[in-house]
């Protein structure tokens, strides 16, 4: 397993938790690599060292690289018998996500304690029947998020006709750990109907998403004080964020922002320049309708 990846599947360890499933990494470093490694990323499932002899364990599942020593970016799925039910080996330079183990955990004869059903808190702009819909996963308090913020906040409003924007919740609890309540915040206040309000508030003030600063965006947009806290402090919008995160996990998504254009993964820049070639490819053309 490689940097990011482990990262991810850190932030999406209670996804795993709710198939009663047990997440290892194994990798060909030694044991005080993965402890100094754990501990910076504050990782939450154990690393095993296949070290001495190494790549051993690599070897008997068939994915060890004897002309430089390393393992394949593999991933297995093995039931409580001990047998492999899935399997996957990724290119050693792309992260394999988590879309492929939780496919097939749902196939084995465990539960999911959740709902497969899409999310019930959505909140999305434009048209219900937008010839092209652009559903964005995020974090509140992601770098390369805010970038993505900026460029769709200052589209030219040609370029967003027709378009039905989507926001789905991906926080990065471990790396980010404001991300979560600030989703929940914004879940909190488009049930009073200012989504975008906290939504545009959260971006703009992307360096303070602690919760005095939370409630005092609340304030600002004209919100229930009581009622934002009650929800805030009682995380009365936690599950609707977890089912956003699950959901996301299910369709690939490994990191924000990501994207999707009417279904379709869009893995492109995320500049103005090839957002709008991306989205005027998908609308319908005179011959079309």
């Amino acid at each position: 397993m490689c940097g990011e990846q482990v990262v991810l599947y850190n932030e999406l360890l209670p996804q795993f938790k709710r198939f009663d499933a047990q997440l290892l990494g194994i990798s060909v470093d030694g044991v005080w690599s993965h402890k100094a490694f754990a501990e910076a990323r504050n990782l939450q499932f154990p690393l095993l060292a296949d070290f001495h002899p190494k790549g051993a364990v690599a070897r008997q599942y068939g994915v060890y690289r004897e002309q430089n020593g390393i393992s394949e970016r593999a991933l297995f799925v093995i039931d409580a018998e001990g047998t492999i039910q899935w399997s996957y080996v990724s290119p050693i330079g792309s992260n394999p996500g988590a879309d492929g183990i939780l496919g097939a955990l749902a196939g084995l004869n465990v539960s999911d304690t959740t709902s497969a059903n899409e999310p019930t808190h959505e909140y999305a702009r434009g048209p219900e029947d937008a010839a092209v819909t652009l559903v964005e996963y995020l974090d509140y308090e992601c770098p390369d998020c805010l970038d993505a913020y900026n460029v769709l906040h200052n589209l030219p409003p040609e370029a967003l006709a027709d378009v039905r924007f989507v926001v789905r919740n991906f926080p990065l609890r471990h790396a980010h750990p404001h991300a979560q309540h600030a989703a929940e915040a914004a879940l909190a206040a488009g049930v009073q109907g200012k989504f975008w309000e906290m939504h545009d508030a959260l971006f703009q003030h992307q360096d303070a998403l602690d919760d005095a600063s939370l409630v005092r965006y609340a304030r600002e947009i004209g919100l229930d004080e009581d009622q934002f806290r009650h929800d805030l402090e009682g995380h009365a919008y936690a599950e609707a964020v977890e089912q956003d995160h699950l959901e996301g996990a299910r369709k690939g998504v490994n990191g924000t922002p990501t994207f999707f254009i009417n279904g379709t993964r869009y893995e492109g820049e995320v500049n103005a320049d090839s957002l709008v070639a991306a989205l005027t490819d998908r609308r319908p053309t005179t011959n079309d309708q």
